[in-house]
């Protein structure tokens, strides 16, 4: 899927929290990703796209933050979908 706007790809580290069976889980990694800022329903929000290869388990992840650019970001994971280069789509509504 090509996203407008998008930023280059910069090194992340992204910190995640999925929720299990025995509760939140918190993960941490450093990858690839690109940014496109977006309109949710005339909320601030974002698309994030991870380049593979792909954290463990981060397509399960409810939550997200990073620094981008220096900026703090921290987002509710809203959508998600796998792309056709092997990555993912994470549709973040920012808080």
């Amino acid at each position: 899927m090509k996203m407008p706007g998008r930023a280059p790809n910069a090194n992340v580290q992204l910190d995640y929290v999925r929720d299990t069976l025995f509760g939140p889980v918190a993960l941490s990694v450093e990858c690839q990703c690109q940014l496109a800022a977006l309109n949710l329903q005339g909320r601030p929000a974002l698309r994030l796209h991870i380049c593979p290869p792909l954290p463990d388990k981060v397509e399960r992840a409810h939550s997200v933050a990073f620094v981008w650019d220096g900026r703090s970001y921290r987002g509710v994971v809203r959508d998600q979908g796998k792309c056709g280069d092997g990555g993912l789509n994470l549709l973040l509504e920012l808080q």
